[in-house]
C-alpha cells in the first residue's frame, strides 16, 4: 500500500513566501492518496487534490474512491479544481458523513455541499457540469467499505471524531493475496483529544503501522497558556498522538494539519521534541511533509 501526502495545512492554505517559509511542510490544505495494486483511494479534497488531479491526468487514472471526513472548506475546497472530475468517462465514487443533529439524521450532506460550493454568484462551474461519472454515498460506521481486485483487498472502517459539525476517521487494513500480514493505515483528522484515550481514535490506529493525526496545536496554544484558548475548536496536540498512538500500538505517528500560523521553523522544532518523546515510547514520530510518499 502507496500513501502519498498531497495536502498537509488545516484551516487555510498558506503558500511559502521569503518571510514565511512552508516550502518543506507543505502549504496546501488536507489531501491523501492511497494505493493498492489498481485500487486508487483519496482522502479528503482539500486544495492539495489539485496537484493530484494533474498527476492523475497524466498517468492515466480515470477513476477512484474519495472518502470525506466532513465537509469544512479546507477540506473541499480543491475539487472545483480536480481536473479528472472534469473528464468525460471517468468515474468517481464519493464518500461522506450524514449530518447528525442530535439522535436523528438530517439527510446526506456531501453532494449538497460540493454543489453549494460551486453556486453559479461563487464558481463559474457548476458540479453539474464536471463531466465525469460521480456516485454519491453515506458513511456508515457500522458497515466497512470492501474495496477488490485482484491481489489485493482494502476494508476501510470509519469511526466518528470530536469536531465542530462531526467528522470521521479511517482505517484502511490491506491484503494481500498469499501473504498473511495485513498492513494498516488510520487517518485521524480533525478531531480533539479527550482526558483519556479515545475509544474510537484506539479502534483506528490500533496496530496501525502508519498513523495520520492531527496535532495542529501545541499544548500551550490548546491550553491557551500564552494567550488564547483552543479549547473545544476540534484539533489535537502531538502529545495527545502520541498518546493515542503508543496505547494502540501504532508504530509511525505522523502529525499533520500543520497550523497556518506555523512555518517550517516551527514545524521542525515542533517534530523534533515530539521525535524525541516518541522514541522513549517506541514510536517514530514525523511532521507530514506533502509530497511525501510511506510504504507500508
Amino acid at each position: 500500500m502507496k500513501v502519498t501526502l498531497w495536502g498537509t495545512r488545516g484551516s487555510i492554505p498558506s503558500p511559502s513566501t521569503p518571510f514565511f517559509s512552508t516550502s518543506i511542510f507543505g502549504g496546501d490544505t488536507t489531501c491523501v492518496s492511497v494505493e493498492a495494486g489498481n485500487i486508487f483511494i483519496i482522502l479528503d479534497a482539500g486544495s492539495g487534490i489539485r496537484r493530484l488531479g494533474h498527476e492523475m491526468a497524466r498517468t492515466g487514472k480515470t477513476q477512484s474512491t474519495l472518502f470525506f471526513t466532513h465537509v469544512h472548506w479546507d477540506h473541499i475546497q480543491g475539487f472545483p479544481f480536480f481536473l479528472p472530475a472534469f473528464i468525460p468517462g471517468n468515474r468517481f465514487d464519493l464518500y461522506g458523513p450524514l449530518q447528525k443533529s442530535g439522535p436523528s439524521s438530517v439527510g446526506k450532506v456531501l453532494e449538497t455541499t460540493l454543489r453549494g460550493q460551486q453556486e453559479f454568484l461563487t464558481f463559474p462551474v457548476q458540479l453539474t457540469e464536471m463531466a465525469a461519472e460521480m456516485h454519491f454515498h453515506d458513511i456508515d460506521p457500522a458497515k466497512p467499505i470492501v474495496l477488490k481486485n485482484k491481489d489485493h483487498t482494502l476494508q476501510i472502517t470509519s469511526a466518528p471524531l470530536i469536531h465542530p459539525g462531526g467528522a470521521f476517521g479511517y482505517r484502511i487494513e490491506e491484503r494481500i493475496r498469499g501473504k498473511k500480514q495485513r498492513s494498516v493505515l488510520a487517518f485521524v483528522t480533525d478531531t480533539e483529544h479527550l482526558s483519556e484515550p479515545n475509544p474510537h481514535v484506539q479502534l483506528l490506529m490500533k496496530n496501525a503501522d502508519l498513523a495520520i493525526y492531527d496535532a495542529q496545536f501545541t499544548d500551550d496554544e490548546y491550553s491557551g497558556k500564552h494567550g488564547m484558548s483552543r479549547i473545544g475548536w476540534g484539533h489535537s496536540t502531538w502529545t495527545m498522538g502520541l498518546r493515542e498512538a503508543t496505547e494502540a500500538g501504532a508504530k509511525h505517528l505522523v502529525l499533520t494539519h500543520h497550523d497556518p500560523m506555523h512555518d517550517d521553523a516551527f514545524i521542525k522544532a515542533l517534530e523534533k521534541a515530539a521525535a524525541r518523546e516518541g522514541r522513549k515510547q517506541g514510536v517514530k514520530i514525523t511532521a507530514a511533509r506533502q509530497f511525501t510518499e510511506y510504504t507500508i
